[in-house]
């Protein structure tokens, strides 16, 4: 049997496999590029944390874990798959230093389709960990992330994009 910790990677790994296998000769080239797939420090840094608080002193969320696993393994798989199509919608585009404003797919929904979905996949890590550390620390992470990366972010895409980005922000909600 597989350890629990493989399964999100396992998952994200048979994801893009089925999706190549099914736009064989009908999609065109893939489009996947996996600088595309950035890993925020603060959500890395949340987790890192409350597993050591996790260890230090345990603080379970559920008396069952079976039912973090399975809350948990639908929410990190939910993530794993907005991330997944935030990529393919990019395709070619480097959002790190993008020269297309990206507006399809996820991103017709939410302006941070990725800080979304990672921090779906940090939820479900936490319920899988069964740990009230990671949770808790979950605030910290979407403060974080709210106040410094997104702010410094749509400054960046405000002054690559110009008025087509403040057209943008105005039509596509920042999050949901």
């Amino acid at each position: 049997m597989m350890p629990q910790s493989q399964l999100p990677y396992t998952f994200f790994i048979l994801l893009v496999e089925a999706q190549n296998e099914w736009c064989k000769g009908s999609c065109g080239e893939m489009k996947w590029k996996w600088g595309n797939v950035p890993i925020p420090i603060q959500h890395l840094a949340g987790l890192i944390l409350g597993t050591m608080l996790q260890v230090s002193v345990p603080r379970p969320i559920f008396n069952d874990p079976r039912v973090g696993n399975i809350l948990g393994l639908v929410i990190a798989a939910t993530g794993i798959g907005i991330v997944i199509w935030s990529v393919i919608a990019a395709g070619h585009v480097d959002i790190e230093s993008p020269q297309k404003l990206v507006t399809s797919g996820p991103y017709a929904r939410s302006r941070n389709p990725m800080m979304f979905a990672w921090t779906l996949i940090y939820v479900g890590i936490a319920l899988v960990a069964n740990s009230v550390w990671i949770l808790a620390l979950l605030v910290l992470v979407i403060l974080v992330t709210h106040f410094a990366d997104i702010p410094k972010e749509e400054r960046f895409l405000e002054n690559q994009f110009g008025d087509e980005y403040i057209e943008y922000r105005h039509r596509v909600r920042r999050y949901l």
